[in-house]
């Protein structure tokens, strides 16, 4: 398991006393490490006593993702780009674009990926015994529409804990 804080950061959400329950968005280091290390929800076993409404409800809005041929290709496609981009060194690295129409689970399928990215880069290199600094192997930013250098920057600083006012350089 992975240290649960940012590699710089130790603070709780604005307006958070420090309770045991965090509610980090997705979108910073703590949301996606959360997301990435809980288990998905199981579905129910044959046999297993009826799921009350509430548990029923918290099922059905987890999303939980089915592997289908299609999420397996995406897998298969990222991991072979990872690796070649490890080893080029002179020009830029191999990228991927995902389409589809509206609600075809671009997103979804994307965030499953990166759930196995981020499990595997933690399996193999676990941070030392005491260190203060985690690896950040996935960054989940959203690109605002119209993004320039310096919004898409300030989406990973955001993301990372970093401050992004005007005192940090990245204000407007």
């Amino acid at each position: 398991m992975v240290n649960p804080s940012p590699p710089n950061a130790s603070s709780t959400p604005a307006g958070d006393s420090g309770g045991a329950e965090l509610s980090w968005p997705l979108t910073t280091w703590q949301g996606w490490h959360r997301f990435a290390t809980t288990d998905p929800v199981a579905p129910p076993r044959p046999g297993d006593p009826p799921r009350s409404t509430e548990e029923r409800l918290a099922y059905h809005s987890a999303f939980v993702t089915i592997r289908t041929p299609a999420i397996h290709t995406l897998a298969t496609q990222v991991r072979t780009l990872m690796i070649l981009g490890r080893h080029q060194q002179t020009t830029a690295r191999p990228s991927l674009i995902v389409t589809g129409p509206a609600a075809a689970g671009k997103t979804t399928a994307l965030l499953n990926v990166g759930r196995t990215c981020h499990l595997a880069h933690t399996r193999k290199n676990p941070p030392p015994p005491g260190s203060a600094h985690a690896a950040v192997p996935v960054a989940y930013v959203l690109v605002p529409p119209g993004a320039t250098a310096k919004t898409l920057i300030t989406e990973f600083a955001r993301y990372a804990g970093l401050g992004v006012g005007v005192a940090d350089g990245f204000g407007d």
